[in-house]
This record gives C-alpha cells, sequence and structure tokens, in this order.
C-alpha cells in the first residue's frame, strides 16, 4: 500500500511539473497564448439618460420693492441655501433634455428701517436643455420653469407669505463616473408680488415685490 501511495505522489508531481518543463523546452509560452494577450479594458460609456437625485448648496441674494401709500423703498438680503434634487435627462447624440424638480432651505436675511425679510426656502420644476462638450461627459445647459418661495416679513407686526413666480438659469455639469456628476449652477427667481394688510408691515397695506438669485455647486448620482 505504501508503494501505491509513493507512486501516485511521484505521478502527481510529475504532472504537476509536466507543462512548465514543456514550456521551458520551447523558450516560453507559446505564441497566441492567453499570456501573450494584452490586458483588455472596456470602454467606458458616458451616457446622461437617465434618473438622478442629490444634494446641492449655495448662497443667495434677495432684493425686496416695497410700496406703502406714495412711499417706495427697497432693500437687499443675502445668506446661505442647502437643499436636493431629483430630475430626468434623456439624451440624443450630444443634446441632452429633462425634467428637474429640487427643494432649498434657506437663510437669506435683509432689513431696512421699514421691515425685515427672510426667505426660509425655495422651490422650483424646471426644464432643462443642453450640449454636451468633452468626449460626452460635460454638460452645458440652460434651464426654466416655475418656481415657489416662502418669505417672512417683520415689521410693526410680521407677515408671511408663499410666492410663486418662474426662474430662469444655466450651468454646468460634469461626470466624475458613469454615475455620479458634480455641477455648478447659477438661477434667477422672479416671484409675484403680494400685498401686507394694513397695520402688518406700516400703517397702511404694502406692496412687496421679491426677486432672488442664487450660486450653489452640487453632487448627482444617476442610476
Amino acid at each position: 500500500m505504501r508503494h501505491w501511495r509513493t507512486a501516485f505522489l511521484a505521478l502527481a508531481f510529475g504532472a504537476a511539473l509536466a507543462p512548465a518543463a514543456f514550456a521551458a523546452d520551447l523558450g516560453g509560452a507559446p505564441r497566441g497564448s492567453v499570456k501573450d494577450e494584452p490586458y483588455f479594458t472596456p470602454a467606458v460609456t458616458w451616457s446622461w439618460t437617465g434618473f438622478y437625485y442629490g444634494l446641492h448648496a449655495g448662497y443667495g441674494w434677495s432684493d425686496i420693492n416695497w410700496q406703502e401709500g406714495g412711499l417706495n423703498g427697497s432693500h437687499n438680503g443675502n445668506g446661505g441655501t442647502l437643499g436636493g434634487q431629483i430630475g430626468y435627462n434623456w439624451q440624443t447624440g450630444r443634446i441632452v433634455y429633462g425634467i428637474e424638480g429640487d427643494l432649498s432651505a434657506a437663510w437669506i436675511d435683509g432689513s431696512t428701517g421699514c421691515c425685515d425679510s427672510s426667505v426660509n426656502w425655495l422651490a422650483s420644476v424646471r426644464g432643462r436643455l443642453g450640449l454636451t462638450v468633452n468626449d460626452n461627459r460635460t454638460l452645458l445647459y440652460a434651464t426654466g420653469g416655475g418656481a415657489w418661495a416662502n418669505i417672512d416679513y417683520n415689521g410693526l407686526t410680521s407677515f408671511s407669505d408663499t410666492h410663486s413666480g418662474w426662474v430662469v438659469g444655466g450651468g454646468i455639469e460634469h461626470m466624475l463616473t458613469p454615475n455620479m456628476s458634480v455641477r455648478a449652477e447659477y438661477l434667477y427667481y422672479a416671484l409675484n408680488d403680494t400685498t401686507a394688510p394694513g397695520g402688518a408691515l406700516g400703517v397702511g397695506p404694502t406692496n412687496l415685490d421679491p426677486t432672488v438669485q442664487t450660486f450653489r455647486v452640487g453632487v448627482n448620482f444617476k442610476f
């Protein structure tokens, strides 16, 4: 039994060494073998089509025009923004179009001798239209759609309103990977005016006409 085990081990050891010995006799691996084939790396496909979601942070500026009786004035505000977005893109050649919704918390505060203002949040639903460059990895786009903003006003007492309106802007977005991109974006919000009742901000009714501008950077994840 011991002889059979010894013979089997010798046979197995010889079988393991045989390919190496055969290759050595031929001066290395034969041409055309897997060893000689170059390493193949699949080409990366850069496509903007698909759902995405992401986060953004930035800075904003407000301009509040007000009118009470025959008196006119305005005051400016500024502060940070932080929020998120979700959307869908379609791509045809180098043309990319899509729709996006976003919501931002805001800390855009301003004051004047008449009253103070605080933009609490901004929201929009926008279309996007852009053109790809840089081998399809970078998108230059314009955007526009409907907008909403909640603003608190403080004067003699306080008044709050959720304005509606429209927003336009543009930006640049770049893919870091096929499923992750970063962007920089500018938006201009033109909001409908509202009237605070007499005794809220002034003795008489006060008409308020706000606009807001934001610049923000963000990251998106496509799936």
